[in-house]
């Protein structure tokens, strides 16, 4: 017999036996005001706790298609069981219905960490409305949508996996995995992925719709699409199931705000909106174990309390995997842009060495070509000859002499004094004249063996062309994700580690306070200065270290130091 524990859910969140944010406490104090004010003229709305059962009963009947609850070996019964917190959503989202037995919300908010059955949840929840919503949908058009459609598959997969391990729903349709599309034969109903790279269908007329990490929607057309659709339908509804994310000025962050606002009862609610928000409390220490469940209900289910402080204990180093650790396992909205080396970090760096110590030893090297009128950077990085030896750097640092007053102004920096130390080179006139570049890295490779030189190819074939006719190995580097974000990681696991040595340029000391990085989705990063600020702030010297350090350090990864092909030399 089916156990129901929505109910005792609701009563142990209310009482504060179960741990819970502010915003579950506030969606589960909705729900029962709202059954004290079920059957008056004013609320519409009643509960049917038998309409709620049988979306339960249903999800429970299909199997779990994927990691340990999914083998046989390790359970003797794979099919799902909904978690109190989950049964609890459906408790809302189908057994609250108006007064002609169709549901009351068309609409749902979910944010929660990630690893807590999201995706499962979902795709059960779609083969529910596909095979057995309550009254009967006629032709029922089901979509999963996302930023792009290879996302949007990946609940759709699920959904399809579910399906063929259930006798009779498999029998009851049919699968066209190359077109994606799901189909009950003889009837106009069909489940598909759909993203915003879709080609996107005017003839769209959805029933129910998964809208997955809504955090990443750059804006609402795509729930706009698929809303606009349903007009004809008695009882549709959009659910969206998101984390947090990064954009303040998004359409996540604007239905965030909302919900809480519902919640709160700063404004009337909607009575046809529901949502709920696992998160962290304010004051909350995101290191401590004991509020990791008000974010991931699941906790100890399908999320690994051990793999989780592991990685929180692992991005506690780390600005960067602060951020991705917060949005992605504690569910809390933090700023894309982070400042990210910070001074004491970058001052413990410092080490006194010359450029004449170098003389003879094998570096790698890294240009940030600027535009003809700002300023370019070239880094050259030696890896370390003996144990315990830092990478060592060093810096050139070039500007028009012409702008050198209105460059002062603009980003309030002595150039003129740094030009006068030597710090920064000035080349004639109002543009960047890089002949000088060029004569300072056929310099360098007189001196020091250049084993190879990279560059961005946005602003540099002149050069490049030069210096590979100089017998240079030039190595491009795109200024995208795919191509920085490791380098960054070496960067700052290696600054951090205190692996990098710099000779306290304040050039470089300087730009190092400026460069703040951005991240996607994936935790990828990049170098970028801040968006608060137009002007004033420079990071080439940073981007050029990233890509000479990031060589350097990537060919000693491939081939072992010095120190450990000839072992350390005593003398």
């Amino acid at each position: 017999m089916a156990e129901y524990t929505a109910e005792k859910y609701i009563k142990d969140v209310h009482c504060g036996k179960v741990a819970a944010c502010k915003w579950v406490k506030l969606a589960v104090d909705r729900h029962i005001k709202d059954l004290k004010r079920s059957g008056k003229k004013d609320f519409p709305y009643h509960f049917d706790a038998e309409a709620a059962k049988r979306a339960i009963d249903f999800i429970q009947m299909l199997e779990h298609t994927k990691g340990d609850f999914a083998n046989k070996a390790l359970h003797d019964n794979i099919k799902i069981k909904l978690e109190p917190w989950q049964q609890f959503l459906i408790w809302e989202m189908e057994g609250w219905r108006n007064k002609d037995g169709y549901r009351r919300y068309t609409r749902a908010y979910i944010e929660v960490a990630r690893k807590n059955g999201k995706t499962s949840l979902a795709a059960a929840l779609a083969n529910y409305h596909f095979f057995a919503d309550s009254p009967k949908e006629v032709g029922p058009e089901i979509y999963f949508a996302a930023t792009k459609q290879q996302q949007a598959t990946i609940a759709w997969d699920e959904a399809g996996r579910q399906i063929q391990k259930n006798s009779l729903l498999k029998t009851l349709s049919k699968t066209y995995q190359s077109k994606k599309h799901i189909v009950i034969p003889s009837t106009a109903a069909v489940m598909r992925p759909l993203g915003r790279d879709s080609k996107t269908e005017d003839g769209l007329n959805p029933s129910f719709a998964v809208i997955d990490e809504y955090h990443a929607h750059p804006d609402a057309g795509l729930i706009d699409v698929i809303e606009s659709g349903m007009g004809a339908r008695k009882q549709p509804l959009i659910i969206i199931i998101t984390t947090a994310g990064t954009n303040y000025i998004g359409p996540c962050m604007e239905e965030h705000e909302h919900l809480k606002k519902i919640l709160e009862g700063s404004i009337p609610a909607v009575e046809s909106f529901f949502g709920i928000i696992y998160t962290l409390d304010d004051g909350d220490d995101w290191r401590d174990q004991k509020v990791w469940i008000k974010a991931n209900p699941n906790l100890d289910v399908s999320v690994d309390k051990k793999r989780l402080e592991e990685q929180i204990t692992l991005a506690a180093s780390s600005t960067v995997k602060i951020t991705n650790i917060k949005t992605k396992r504690l569910n809390i909205w933090c700023k894309s842009v982070l400042n990210w080396i910070g001074y004491d970090v970058w001052n413990k760096c410092r080490l006194e060495y010359s450029e004449q110590d170098l003389l003879g030893r094998e570096c790698y090297g890294g240009m940030d070509l600027s535009s003809t009128q700002d300023i370019s950077a070239v880094c050259l990085s030696f890896p370390p000859e003996s144990k315990g030896e830092p990478y060592k750097h060093i810096y050139r640092f070039y500007i028009p002499e012409e702008l050198i007053h209105e460059k002062e102004e603009l980003d309030k920096v002595p150039y003129g004094q740094w030009i006068e130390k030597g710090l920064i080179i000035a080349t004639p006139g109002n543009v960047i004249d890089y002949d000088f570049i060029e004569a300072d890295i056929l310099h360098f490779a007189e001196i020091y063996k250049i084993k190879e030189f990279c560059f961005d190819p946005h602003f540099a074939q002149q050069v490049v062309n030069h210096m590979t006719d100089a017998g240079i190995t030039m190595i491009p580097i795109q200024q995208i994700y795919k191509m920085m974000s490791p380098m960054c990681h070496s960067f700052e696991k290696h600054v951090l580690e205190g692996a990098v040595a710099h000779n306290n340029n304040p050039v470089m000391c300087w730009m190092i306070s400026c460069v703040e990085v951005k991240s996607d989705r994936q935790g990828n990063i990049m170098p970028m200065k801040p968006r608060r600020y137009s002007s004033g702030m420079r990071i080439d010297g940073v981007v050029a270290n990233i890509m000479a350090l990031g060589r350097a350090a990537l060919q000693a990864s491939m081939s072992g130091s010095v120190y450990e092909k000839r072992g350390v030399m005593f003398i």
